[in-house]
């Protein structure tokens, strides 16, 4: 399969899921919802596997890398700066001062695992 028709199939596969999800969630049904995102996620990857003439090399991984980092980071630092924020704002909406705590605390958790992934990293790879 070539890499246009991919594209078109894998673009109709998530509108159908789009379309399907909406209607799942408007009913408010779970299982059709979370059955419809299981069958989305399995149709696209049988198609994936079926597509002749993939070239990835070191440059898309090195693009792949760049992209990724830069963001974790901006991730990382708008859920640190939204959670201080919204923790800071506690007396006026006393309601997000929760999902502050989350925001924060989420961003903790990702700058210390991405210290673990990359101290394991550099021992693997002899840094």
């Amino acid at each position: 399969m070539k890499q246009k028709r991919l594209r078109i199939i894998l673009f109709l596969i998530v509108i159908l899921m789009g379309t399907v999800l909406n209607f799942a969630f408007s009913i408010g049904s779970p299982v059709l919802a979370i059955g419809v995102f299981l069958a989305g996620g399995i149709a696209i990857y049988i198609f994936k596997n079926r597509q002749e003439g993939i070239v990835e090399d070191e440059r898309i991984y090195q693009i792949s890398q760049k992209a990724s980092n830069v963001t974790l980071r901006i991730v990382t630092l708008c859920l640190a700066i939204g959670g201080v924020v919204l923790i800071s704002m506690k007396d006026l909406y006393p309601g997000y001062t929760y999902l502050g705590l989350f925001m924060t605390y989420a961003s903790c958790w990702v700058i210390l695992l991405y210290s673990l992934f990359y101290i394991y990293y550099n021992r693997e790879f002899g840094g």
